[in-house]
C-alpha cells in the first residue's frame, strides 16, 4: 500500500470513530429516500443502474446516484446523463480527501438505503460508502466497506446480478 493511501485511510478511520449512525433495516416498503453509488461504468452497467433506479421510482422511493469514473476528467457522454451525478480523480485531494461538493453532500444525505453497486475496489468509493449517514447500507461482500447487507457475488460478479440478488432478499425482508 502506498504512503498516500496509508495517510488517507488513518483519516478514514479517524473519521469513522467519531461518525455517529443509527442502524436501521429497510426493504422497499419502509424506504423513501435511497441512495446508489456505482463504480467504472460501462454502457451495458449503466443502462442497469439506470433500470434500477427506475424501479425504486415506480416503489416511489426518491433516488440519487453518484458514480466514480477512474481517471482524471470524466468522459463527455457521461456528463449529458439525466439524474446521474459523477465524480473522478481530480475531486480528490492528494490524501484523498474530498474536494467536491457533490460527494460531501452526497456523504450527508440521511438515505434509507444506501446501495453500493461498486464492482471494483477503489478507496474513494469506499470513503463514500463507509463516511454515508444512510441508516442501511447495501453491497457486494469487501474488506474495506461498512455494509449491513452484504452479498457474495464472486460467482457471477456484475452489476446484473447483485441487483437481482438485492431485490429477491429486500423483498424478503419484512419490517412490519
Amino acid at each position: 500500500m502506498s504512503i498516500k493511501l496509508k495517510v488517507a485511510s488513518f483519516y478514514l478511520k479517524k473519521k469513522l470513530k467519531k461518525q455517529k449512525r443509527i442502524l436501521q433495516t429497510h426493504n422497499f416498503n419502509t424506504a423513501k429516500y435511497a441512495g446508489i453509488l456505482f463504480n467504472s461504468p460501462n454502457d451495458k452497467s449503466f443502462e442497469v443502474i439506470k433500470d434500477f433506479m427506475s424501479f425504486l421510482s415506480q416503489k416511489n422511493i426518491k433516488v440519487i446516484s453518484l458514480g466514480y469514473i477512474a481517471s482524471k476528467k470524466i468522459p463527455e457522454n457521461f456528463l449529458m446523463r439525466k439524474g446521474f451525478n459523477f465524480y473522478c480523480n481530480k475531486d480528490f485531494n492528494w490524501f484523498y480527501k474530498p474536494k467536491n461538493e457533490i460527494i460531501d453532500q452526497f456523504i450527508e444525505q440521511p438515505f434509507d438505503i444506501l446501495f453500493d453497486l461498486s464492482l471494483k475496489d477503489y478507496f474513494t468509493t469506499n470513503y463514500v460508502c463507509n463516511l454515508s449517514k444512510a441508516s442501511f447500507k447495501i453491497g457486494k461482500q469487501s474488506e474495506n466497506s461498512s455494509h449491513d447487507l452484504v452479498f457474495d457475488i464472486n460467482k457471477n460478479q456484475s452489476v446484473e446480478y447483485l441487483i437481482e440478488q438485492i431485490k429477491y432478499y429486500l423483498n424478503i425482508i419484512n419490517n412490519s
